[in-house]
């Protein structure tokens, strides 16, 4: 994750990643005893699981630290509103990326629209090399493309990408939490890497 981003919430999801102790427990079952026995514990891990990607995506598309938390948090909120509704359950962390993608989209168009002066995003100063500042300048315009393309994909796809290029499983692990062949994953995963080509060549 960026070194810009906040550090309070961050510090907080470290803090819960040493409380937790169930990392082998899926996200359907998390979902499952959330749901039927409103069950805090289920819930704080899938925060602990899902949170750094959820605020990357947040920091990313809105640059601001409380700007950010702000839509952090509103995407949990509408995780305990809607959690009952999520068809999927299996696949939350896509449907958490879709969620915060939108919600910071939201926010940033109100934003943009309150202020008569445009937000410049700029990457820490601490920077001294040139190529190192030209990348982070780079990748600042860029993140926000590629999530953008991320959340045009394929159910499918997005459910794949999200698991294994943003939250770091392998394809494995990926197929095992899907319920899907290894080659499956495999295969969406070559043709949504082909897809997101596409788009930003």
């Amino acid at each position: 994750m960026s070194k810009n981003q906040p550090q309070s919430l961050l510090q907080y999801l470290r803090h819960a990643v040493a409380r937790a102790g169930a990392g082998d427990v899926e996200d359907a079952e998390l979902l499952e005893r959330f749901v039927g026995r409103a069950d805090p514990a289920a819930f704080e891990l899938l925060l602990w699981r899902h949170g750094p990607m959820v605020l990357g995506v947040c920091w990313r598309l809105l640059g601001q630290e409380q700007d950010a938390e702000d839509a952090f948090q509103a995407a949990f909120l509408a995780l305990v509103r809607k959690a009952r509704s999520i068809g999927k359950r299996e696949a939350v962390a896509s449907w958490l990326f879709k969620v915060a993608y939108r919600i910071a989209c939201r926010a940033r168009t109100l934003r943009s629209k309150a202020s008569s002066t445009p937000t410049l995003l700029v990457p820490n100063a601490q920077a001294s090399d040139a190529e190192e500042l030209a990348n982070d300048l780079l990748w600042r315009d860029l993140r926000p493309v590629l999530d953008q393309e991320i959340d045009r994909l394929p159910e499918s796809y997005r459910r794949l990408v999200v698991l294994c290029y943003l939250q770091g499983k392998t394809n494995d692990e990926a197929a095992r939490l899907l319920g899907c062949p290894r080659g499956t994953v495999a295969t969406r995963l070559a043709r949504a890497r082909e897809k997101l080509r596409r788009r930003l060549v």
